[in-house]
């Protein structure tokens, strides 16, 4: 099901501007919120966000967004000390 989802006209710490869902309880007031549109995702929310506010991000409450970069020991550590594996 889609969301409706705003953005934070005001920017927090390091000029953030977070991104909400609609219902979300830290939804700033009509004024101090841009509506982003219709969206499945998250994701898809932020990326129209930072059209507007480059640093924007996801309210930890409402838009989590888990990061899917692992790399595994060896690669990570090659890669630290620019090894080839």
């Amino acid at each position: 099901m889609a969301l409706y989802y705003y953005v934070n006209k005001q920017s927090g710490y390091n000029d953030n501007h977070v991104v909400h869902a609609s219902g979300c309880k830290y939804l700033p007031s009509q004024a101090g919120r841009l509506f982003l549109g219709s969206f499945y995702a998250p994701t898809a929310a932020i990326q129209q966000a930072r059209k507007y506010y480059p640093n924007a991000l996801g309210c930890d409450n409402c838009c989590p967004v888990t990061l899917k970069k692992k790399l595994n020991i060896q690669n990570s550590v090659g890669l630290k000390h620019m090894v080839c594996l």
